[in-house]
Order: structure tokens, then C-alpha cells, then sequence
């Protein structure tokens, strides 16, 4: 009898350990399990805010203007995404340049304001490199044409040309070869013009502009113009 009471006993206890054992096993098992699903839910919804789609909405304005000029490019990140930085590019050669940057508002809207510097054409688009919650986006804002001065004067060109041709809104230079276009603004008004002939030979004047070129701008006798070559 007694030897079965012991036994009783050893068992029981054996019974006991086993349970807190197995109690202590699932509540670690459940403790492990928490932290993994803790660990690995916020970088799946990282991933997923990162995949979020993002696009820019700008308005493309192609233009020609002096440098100097202060220019503001206006546009949208969609989604709103408050204080994201987006930039405006220009293309240089085979590498894009930073003109100007600005953060979006709560509405996702923007404004990036810069001074056209230099001469010459160049294309522009705004960029946002993306973030966490959104994927990076670009769009087309157009070109630009930066106009440096230059003293022009008029003339009839009724007789032939030194290039050989003549074009409806032509242009003379001393030293741009026959067919350059040449962008010329004055008075508010902008004009693509062709070199067709020679000329002007009085110092200090750069263009010779024919009948129809001076007339389109309104300028006539010996003016300050600005020009771009080549665009």
C-alpha cells in the first residue's frame, strides 16, 4: 500500500511538471509568434506604402524669354503628399542640371520659382525622387529659350540674297551660316527669323532684320533686340 502511494505520488508530480512544462512551451511559443508577426507586419506595410503609385501634374509651357527672367513652374503631386520635394531639370548636354526646387503643399501643389540664366534652348521637367510612401515620378514642363541683347536694324531685301533664298521672315548676320534659325523677341512679341542674307556692316549692330521680320515685331529704325541663334 504504501509503495503504491509513492508511486501515486511520483506520478502526479511528473503529471504536474509536464503540464507547466507545456503551458510554459505554448505561452514562449505565443510570445515568439507575437514578436515575429510584430517584426515582420510593419515592413510589409512599408513595402506596401512604397508601392504606391505617384504621378505630377504640370502645366507645359514652351517659351522664350531674357535672361534674367524670373519664371515660376506650377504643378501637382498626386497623391498629396505634404512637404515633398520636387524639382525642376534642365536638360545640359547628355546630363540634367537643377534649376530650382520647392515642397508641396497639403493640397500636393507646388511652385518652383528660377532666373533663366545664360543663352541658348534647353528642356525642362519636374521630378520628385520618390520616398517610402510613394514611388518617384517626372513629367514634361516644356522648353525654354534664354534671349541674350543684341542691336538690330532693318532693311528691304527686295533684291537677292547672299545665302540665295528668301525666307518669309529673314534675318541678316555677318557670321551665322545661311539657313540658322534665330529666335528674336521685342516689344512682347517673339519670332523665329532665318539667316538669308549678309549683313549689317555699321558697328555696334548685330542683326539686320528684312521687311517682314521687322514688321512682325513692330521695330523699326535701329533697336534693342533679344536673340537666341540656333533655337
Amino acid at each position: 500500500m504504501l509503495i503504491y502511494v509513492v508511486v501515486a505520488l511520483i506520478a502526479t508530480s511528473i503529471a504536474g511538471g509536464l503540464a507547466i512544462t507545456s503551458a510554459v512551451a505554448r505561452a514562449a511559443a505565443t510570445h515568439a509568434g507575437a514578436r515575429f508577426a510584430d517584426r515582420g507586419h510593419r515592413p510589409h506595410a512599408r513595402r506596401g506604402e512604397r508601392s504606391r503609385r505617384s504621378a505630377l501634374r504640370v502645366a507645359r509651357r514652351d517659351l522664350a524669354a531674357p535672361s534674367g527672367t524670373v519664371l515660376v513652374v506650377r504643378g501637382v503631386l498626386e497623391p498629396a503628399h505634404p512637404g515633398a520635394r520636387v524639382r525642376l531639370i534642365a536638360r545640359a548636354g547628355h546630363a540634367w542640371r537643377t534649376l530650382g526646387y520647392a515642397r508641396t503643399l497639403r493640397s500636393g501643389r507646388f511652385g518652383i520659382r528660377y532666373e533663366l540664366r545664360g543663352a541658348g534652348e534647353s528642356a525642362l521637367r519636374v521630378a520628385f525622387a520618390g520616398s517610402r510612401f510613394a514611388r518617384p515620378a517626372s513629367a514634361i514642363a516644356g522648353r525654354v529659350i534664354v534671349l541674350t541683347p543684341a542691336v538690330a536694324s532693318w532693311y528691304d531685301d527686295a533684291g537677292n540674297t547672299a545665302c540665295g533664298f528668301h525666307a518669309r521672315y529673314g534675318i541678316a548676320s555677318r557670321t551665322l551660316p545661311c539657313g540658322t534659325h534665330v529666335t528674336l523677341s521685342y516689344g512682347g512679341r517673339t519670332v523665329v527669323a532665318t539667316v538669308d542674307d549678309r549683313g549689317p556692316y555699321i558697328y555696334g549692330r548685330t542683326f539686320d532684320l528684312n521687311q517682314n521680320t521687322a514688321g512682325y515685331l513692330g521695330m523699326w529704325g535701329v533697336a534693342r533686340v533679344y536673340a537666341c541663334a540656333g533655337a
